[in-house]
């Protein structure tokens, strides 16, 4: 499938904050709001890549529940409520298949989870007949009861599930001692047909990592989406670090373009999210050999980024 006019490609970096999760409808509105703003930079015919923010469905676990964890100070607070208010199924979770009490809560919100993330994505992508990568969220696995990955879904425009990427490599606050999820592999890495040309996903960290860029370049990747969640301040140190990245492999291959939307705002006291989201390509590729076809203003406003590029 190869595009025949120009390619917009468009990071939304979505400052949220717990009240977004309100409900599903409070929430599909606010996607729907972002895309509505987006399509609107969109030239008229252009296919669109629209790439939304890693963990954007990390938030959608408390959606049934937003009035009793709205109060709590820390996610460890919010989480120890859902244990409590579902201290029965993840006990059977637990004695069953031997896994922690947070992989067990994972496990028990995980099908509902899975259904509202996939419903409320697909609709929006099928309403503004976009490419959507949808972020991501802690997913159940369907045929390992006992696995969660953070796993993100890409909609074609009308709306169909296309790819479904696994992060392979987990940060600390992914492992054991913090969401227990289990880490994706290597060998299940895809690239996908778009009407914007072929497509890969590197879910935040994996961008940093050569052995997942390699895997997506050697299937002929043209755009690499990379959704991302930083739980740190926007420092100095964390901007210079962040192009050892996405901005790192367009470097190593002229080829493709990346897609790096950033995540900003708060949920709760300890969960505060900094980041500038960029769209990055080799330095030949950029007007002012920045490696940067856009990136963001603030790291800590809700912004949209949009460029056209002539499809490779």
């Amino acid at each position: 499938m190869k595009p025949t006019s120009s390619v917009a490609l468009v990071a939304i970096q979505m400052c949220t904050a717990l009240e977004d999760y309100r409900s599903e409808k409070r929430l599909s509105d606010r996607i729907d709001g972002l895309l509505a703003s987006a399509m609107k930079e969109v030239k008229q015919g252009a296919p669109a890549v629209v790439v939304f923010p890693e963990d954007i469905g990390l938030a959608m676990l408390f959606v049934d529940d937003w009035e009793a964890v709205r109060e709590c100070r820390s996610i460890t607070e919010a989480a120890s409520v859902l244990l409590r208010r579902y201290a029965t199924p993840v006990q059977q979770i637990i004695d069953v298949h031997h896994v922690s009490p947070t992989r067990a809560l994972l496990v028990t919100l995980g099908k509902r989870l899975h259904s509202r993330y996939r419903r409320l994505f697909s609709q929006v992508a099928r309403k503004h007949r976009v490419t959507l990568v949808a972020g991501s969220a802690p997913l159940p696995d369907g045929k390992r009861p006992d696995a969660v990955y953070n796993t993100c879904y890409v909609f074609a425009p009308d709306g169909r599930l296309i790819l479904s990427q696994r992060k392979v490599h987990l940060i600390p606050l992914e492992q054991q001692e913090g969401m227990d999820l289990c880490a994706g592999s290597i060998e299940d890495i895809r690239v996908v047909d778009t009407p914007a040309g072929k497509l890969g996903v590197a879910i935040c960290w994996d961008g940093f990592y050569p052995d997942v860029i390699d895997a997506l370049v050697k299937q002929k990747a043209r755009i690499i989406a990379q959704p991302s969640f930083n739980p740190l301040p926007w420092t100095p140190e964390q901007a210079n670090s962040w192009k050892t990245g996405l901005w790192q492999a367009c470097q190593r291959h002229p080829e493709i373009v990346g897609i790096n939307p950033m995540m900003t705002g708060r949920l709760f006291d300890d969960v505060v999210m900094e980041g500038r989201s960029s769209i990055v390509a080799h330095v030949s590729r950029t007007r002012d050999r920045s490696g940067y076809l856009l990136q963001a203003d603030s790291p800590r406003n809700e912004e949209i980024l949009t460029t056209h590029i002539e499809p490779a």
